[in-house]
């Protein structure tokens, strides 16, 4: 059951990515619109995890403190 949790985003990701690039072949009036739209749905997958991946990232070094290692004793 857990699978489903990530591959449900993943499938929606990757049909609208589908779903769009047929439509935009089919207008521009490619003979084979699958060629295309298979692509375009992976290619907004990887763009889409690229985009979450930099902003959990960014997101997690602010709540971080800075780690310099432990404290150096004063003399």
């Amino acid at each position: 059951m857990g699978g489903l949790v990530f591959l449900v985003p993943v499938l929606l990701v990757v049909v609208a990515g589908y779903s769009v690039g047929y439509v935009v072949a089919e207008a521009l009036g490619v003979d084979a619109p699958e060629a295309v739209a298979w692509p375009a749905g992976f290619l907004l997958l990887a763009v889409t995890t690229v985009a979450l991946l930099r902003r959990y990232r960014r997101r997690r070094a602010r709540s971080s403190p800075p780690s310099s290692g432990p404290p150096s004793p004063r003399r």
